[in-house]
């Protein structure tokens, strides 16, 4: 999992901004414009970068105005956008030379100036680690630096001959990142396939509702998209598993639900789904389901679907349109599917923090017109407080910043 996450000039984020240290269950809370949402985004951007390059993650968002932060770029001094991850737990097995090894961790950071006079981003730097270790104990150290002209690799476990190799960033590849590659050693493949397992969603029912095709390796998408495949996808799997937790969580929420039922539309011959509800004969098409509901279906997916298929789960504020009553619902079905994917939900609702513990509160504020982190249980004398007030309490009244 993230265990450490470092995020400096990236819109509302200042230069030298302290590390956000994460935890398996994440809510991060603060009043609008406060920085929740750029705290995903920095990771949707890294994703980007990796997967595709720093130039096509800089358009994704708008371009360079958008990304760099607003404050530092007015200043005359250069202020580079610098994000970085810490993995911990990681527990990967590989093979080299026919001898088991285990990546226990990971790290790994990039410095990006976004004020070429050509206006095409420029990779300053780039930097990944990884600690290795063989059934003996035995302990190795990898590591990936990046220049501007130059790549320099140090791999004593899984290269053959040489540990060390240096490789010229040709022109082509100026804004590709170094560790997105799988040409240059495993532990960058490794790497890539763990970032290309985060998710992100921030589900519009509208899009939700939709009929969808059946296309391969299909996941439900950042506003709900596809959510119908998935639903037959799962139906498939005969009322067990995912479907049967899915059923349970609506039935558990929404008075006189039934099931959920998928059907191929004969014209367009894409999938649609329906709800099925007590007294009421005959199936209900998506147009005429609350929002809440379709909201509360695409959650479910995603914690018993999506976060299957991820290494880390970003939501952002799935209490909309839902009922106040279901805010402990959610917070235990996040909290049980952290403990398999590391989740990370922002919110504007008070209810969640009164079943959250301090340290998997994330405080957001704005200060200076730059965004302040900090974990509820940084907050002097919280314990005191709790023994009298409730955690969603003292966040509305002040107590903990981040103020709503």
């Amino acid at each position: 999992m993230i265990s450490e996450l470092r995020v400096e000039g990236f819109k509302s984020f200042g230069p030298a901004t302290p590390p956000i240290f994460l935890r398996p269950l994440n809510f991060v809370v603060g009043a609008n414009a406060a920085g929740k949402t750029n705290l995903v985004s920095a990771l949707r951007f890294l994703k980007l970068a990796l997967l595709q390059n720093v130039e096509c993650a800089v358009g994704e968002f708008d371009g360079p105005m958008e990304v760099r932060n607003k404050i530092s770029r007015e200043r005359k001094e250069r202020k580079p956008l610098r994000l970085g991850v810490k993995l911990t737990n990681l527990g990967i097995s590989a093979s080299s030379k026919g001898k088991a090894q285990e990546i226990k961790a990971m790290s790994y950071e990039v410095c990006i100036d976004l004020r070429s006079d050509d206006g095409v981003p420029v990779v300053q730097s780039e930097k990944l680690l990884a600690d290795i270790q063989d059934p003996s104990g035995q302990k190795a150290h990898y590591s990936l630096k990046r220049t501007q002209q130059q790549v320099e690799i140090d791999d004593p476990v899984f290269r053959s001959g040489e540990a060390q190799q240096r490789y010229d960033v040709a022109k082509q590849d100026a804004t590709r990142l170094a560790a997105g590659s799988g040409f240059f050693s495993l532990p960058c493949v490794i790497f890539r396939n763990y970032i290309e397992g985060w998710s992100f969603f921030n589900i519009n029912p509208e899009v939700a509702r939709a009929p969808a095709k059946e296309v391969p390796d299909v996941d439900l998408g950042l506003a709900g998209e596809h959510l119908a495949v998935i639903l037959h996808k799962i139906e498939q799997q005969n009322g067990t598993g995912a479907m049967s937790a899915i059923l349970d969580g609506l039935r558990g929420a929404i008075p006189g639900f039934q099931k959920i039922r998928t059907r191929q539309l004969p014209v367009e011959g894409k999938w649609a789904f329906q709800v099925v509800e007590e007294k009421i004969r005959g199936a209900i098409n998506p147009r005429s389901v609350s929002d809440g509901t379709i909201r509360l279906l695409a959650i479910l997916v995603i914690a018993h679907w999506s976060a299957k298929k991820s290494t880390l789960i970003a939501l952002e504020e799935p209490e909309n349109g839902l009922h106040p009553h279901l805010s402990k619902n959610i917070v235990e079905l996040m909290r049980a599917a952290s403990e398999h994917r590391q989740i990370l939900v922002t919110t504007h609702n008070p209810d969640f923090l009164d079943y959250l513990q301090p340290n998997e509160v994330i405080l957001c504020d704005k200060v200076d017109g730059f965004t302040k982190i900090r974990h509820a249980s940084e907050v002097a004398e919280i314990d005191t407080f709790r023994k009298r007030f409730r955690l969603g309490e003292l966040w509305e009244q002040g107590a903990l910043g981040g103020i709503p």
